[in-house]
Formats: structure tokens, sequence, C-alpha cells
């Protein structure tokens, strides 16, 4: 029951109903939880929400941040075993074929129907030549012409006489006596014609090493030129399974083990392989002055090899001509004892 103050106010009266809470003084307070309690109870909540929340944010960042590490450390790795798998590709590389497997051809390749029409160069050989000279391939005017190193811009027939290889400058139509007249000879790594190198692949001329350990063995030549880098690089290669490095390249003579064509079981010790610039004309990395030294170079060691090979041919000419000799008067005084023995004995 309610009454009023004398101030005016409406006060409850201490007898409730049974929703009321009991009076405290002259006041009434509700028995269900009061709103700040139940603020508290909910701002604790909102706060643990908040708090789930924050480490749930912290726990995402901290994933994306992992997977990132993640991401970088597969990335690394997978890296690292690529460059192991070239590396041990590079050392089960088989001769003749390319490192690391079949390589996507350049843009320049040209395939062999191109130049269909043209036909290759014959080889010039002949056995014990002192020389023989490998070229990359015929160029389209080489094939044209039919002898090899015919392009105008071609340097090759100049340096054989500049050299000392020749005692004249020959042309190209000349390659046929070289065998004979000066104990040289011509063959090419790849015997397709081509307008460039550019127009080549790679495994072809890595294929065509075997050709030419061919030929060291059936021609026995003391020597071999290679005509161009290109053409030690893939020779290299085919020897070493691997790409020569720029400490392993050098001009000029190699090493006696890189000898080509070894034939132990029939006595042959293989050819010495020498280096030499490209006689192309679009070959303009090195001067001329440096080509011919290493072509003066190689003509002192054929010339000096022409001088001993004459003088032993000169000894074994004299000792068969002083043999034939002794076999004459061995001959002669023969055939006069049954006469001097018929002579004695008419005389008796």
């Amino acid at each position: 029951m309610a009454t009023r103050s004398a101030s005016g106010r409406v006060l409850r009266s201490a007898s409730r109903s049974r929703s009321e809470t009991p009076a405290t003084g002259n006041a009434v307070v509700d028995d269900t939880p009061s709103s700040f309690d139940g603020g508290i109870k909910k701002f604790a909540r909102s706060t643990e929400t908040s708090d789930s929340a924050a480490v749930s944010s912290a726990s995402v960042v901290k994933t994306a941040e992992t997977t990132q590490t993640t991401e970088i450390v597969e990335s690394t790795e997978s890296q690292k075993s690529s460059t192991k798998r070239k590396y041990f590709e590079a050392l089960s590389y088989k001769a003749g074929a390319a490192p690391g497997g079949p390589r996507k051809k350049s843009s320049s390749y040209a395939p062999p129907s191109k130049y269909a029409h043209l036909n290759g160069v014959p080889d010039q050989l002949n056995d014990n030549m002192l020389c023989m000279f490998i070229g990359l391939n015929p160029g389209v005017a080489t094939a044209q012409a039919g002898h090899c190193y015919a392009n105008p811009s071609n340097f090759f027939w100049r340096m054989m006489y500049q050299g000392g290889l020749t005692s004249r400058l020959c042309r190209p139509q000349e390659d046929v006596i070289l065998p004979a007249e000066f104990n040289l000879g011509t063959t090419n790594i790849v015997g397709r014609p081509t307008a460039s190198q550019a127009e080549l692949s790679l495994e072809e001329m890595d294929a065509g090493v075997a050709d030419l350990e061919r030929k060291c063995r059936q021609y026995r030549p003391e020597s071999v030129c290679l005509v161009g880098k290109a053409i030690w690089e893939s020779v290299w290669r085919a020897k070493h399974g691997s790409k020569m490095t720029k400490a392993q390249f050098k001009f000029g003579w190699q090493d006696k083990k890189e000898n080509m064509g070894v034939d132990k079981k029939n006595g042959y010790p293989g050819a010495r392989i020498y280096v030499v610039v490209s006689t192309s004309g679009l070959a303009a990395t090195y001067s001329m002055e440096y080509k011919l030294q290493l072509w003066k170079e190689l003509g002192d060691w054929v010339n000096k090899r022409r001088a001993e090979r004459a003088e032993a041919a000169k000894e074994e000419g004299d000792t068969k001509a002083v043999k034939a000799e002794d076999d004459v008067v061995e001959e002669a005084s023969t055939s006069t004892a049954p006469a001097e023995t018929e002579e004695s004995s008419k005389s008796n």
C-alpha cells in the first residue's frame, strides 16, 4: 500500500506482493539481478568474446605468417632441388646427348628440309695426314661450289698459306689435292649445309663427334685442327658430358689426354687437338694478327714434321739402297763361285 509523505513523495508500503523484494529502510529493491550486475556480466562476456576474437585474429595472423614462411622455405628448397637436379643431370650426361635432356631448339634453327636442295661437300682425307682440318658445316656458297671454304669472305685458304701450311695460296677447287700434295685433309662436324651456325642444333653438333672419332681411327692423322671455338665445345661435351667452362677453354694445342680417335688396340695414340679461331668473316672478336699467330704456330709444327718425315724417308731410302747394293754384290759373288770351280776342274 502506498502512502504520501510530508514532502509529497509516494512511498511503498512494507507490505508487498510476491514480486517485490524486501524493503531496505523505506525503499524497495527488486529481487531480480540489477541492470548493473547484468551489465557487468554482459561486459564480462563481451570482454571474453573480444579477447577470444583477438586471440583468433592473432592466430590467423600467426597462421598467415607461418604459411608465408613455409612458402618461402618451400620455394627455397625447390630452387635448391632444381639446382641439385641439374647438377646430377649434368653428371649423368651421355656422349652425343644434351645435358639435362633434349634442349629446345633456338628460334633460328633450320630443319634439314630448308636446305635439302643443296648437296654437302665431300671430305678430302687420306692415310697418314699430318693434320685433318675440321670445320663446322658447309655454308650455302660452299655447298653450291662443292668445295670447302668457298665463300669469298672466308679466310681459310689465306690462313693456310700465310701460316705456312701450303706453299702457295690455293683456291677452294684445289681442296682435292690437299692430302696428296700437302698431307692435309678436310672434313666437318656436321655434314648438312646451312646459312649460319645458328641454324644448327647443339644436339646434331655433339652427335657429329662420334663420326669424327671414327675418321681419326680410320685415317690416323697426327693431329686435328678444329676451325672454331664451337667445334671444340661440342667435342668437349661429348667427351666429358658437361659444358666447358671459361677456365677450361683455350686456343692452340690441347692436352694429349684429349686426343681424338685413340685406338690402343692397334697402337694409335690418337690425333692431337689444335684449336683456332673460326675463319668465317663474321668472326670479328679476335684481331687478324692473333688469328694469324695461331695458324703460324700450327704451320711451324706441320713443317717440322714434314722435315722429320723427309729425313726418315731419306734414311730409309739410303738403308734400302745399301741393302740393295749388298744384295747385288752377294748375288754376284754367288754366281761367280761355280764358274771358278768349273774352270778349276778343267785345268786339272
